[in-house]
């Protein structure tokens, strides 16, 4: 299996909207000029404006440090130091507290100060073409894909539980670099910033999946379709995607196949 086995297996059995995204933290800043990227933003934006494009429009988008426009963002990617007259501010409207709101930056999950060079993104199949592996997979997707996306990474890892990592704001940033750092799936609800800037519906989850561990999960999905005959997991599990979801159990609800 390949990322793009990868790519089409969970768009197509999970029924996404969106194009998983492949994100990868540039360390080395002589592999910035083989990045197979094929847009540039004009102005400064987001790192969820720049994961828009990818997943929406699969533009495969380099993000330097000086293009990235998210004052909450940038010391999550080590782009510049925390300070407590900026950050901690930042975050006194949702903890009101200032101690606490200083304390809220610092500890959410960042990159070493001056080690990330920029971040590359594309749609997860597009890994193959330019011969990269993703650091984190990001998939935008309802709550019902994904806890199947997570049973599915449970059981490619040997894993029965999952701890999550929330933050008052920095969903998206500080959620990826969390699945990257500690090597686990990660999933976030959107926060103000990627509501409003990353188009992260009131309806949508965001799921992380570290890059070394997206074609187990992957795999695990195509063994349950092998052995129980579809994706779904509701009731005896094994439909065709949704499968049959209403009232389960009910002696009622019951169908027979037409003979010709």
């Amino acid at each position: 299996m390949n990322y793009t086995d990868a790519h089409n297996a969970f768009i197509w059995n999970f029924r996404l909207d969106y194009d998983p995204v492949g994100i990868r933290y540039i360390f080395d800043e002589d592999e910035i000029e083989s990045l197979p990227v094929t847009h540039k933003s004009k102005a400064k934006i987001s790192y969820c404006m720049y994961l828009a494009a990818a997943r929406s429009a699969r533009h495969s988008l380099f993000m330097p440090p000086e293009r990235l426009q998210c004052k909450n963002a940038q010391p999550v990617f080590g782009f510049r130091e925390l300070t407590r007259d900026v950050d901690g501010k930042n975050h006194e409207k949702y903890l009101l507290d200032p101690d606490l709101s200083w304390q809220a930056p610092q500890e959410k999950a960042r990159l070493d100060v001056g080690a990330c060079k920029g971040i590359f993104m594309a749609p997860l199949d597009k890994f193959d073409e330019a011969g990269l592996e993703p650091h984190v997979v990001f998939m935008m997707v309802v709550p019902f894909q994904a806890y199947h996306i997570m049973n599915d990474y449970m059981g490619g890892t040997g894993k029965c539980n999952l701890p999550l990592f929330c933050t008052p704001n920095s969903a998206v940033c500080s959620g990826s670099v969390y699945a990257y750092k500690n090597n686990t799936l990660n999933m976030t609800t959107m926060c103000a910033g990627s509501k409003a800037s990353g188009k992260t519906e009131m309806n949508y989850m965001n799921v992380f999946v570290p890059g070394n561990q997206i074609l187990d999960t992957a795999a695990q999905l195509k063994k349950r379709i092998e052995t129980t005959g579809g994706p779904s997991l509701l009731g005896k599990g094994g439909q065709a995607w949704p499968g049959l979801d209403v009232c389960s159990g009910c002696p009622m609800v019951k169908f027979e196949k037409v003979e010709e």
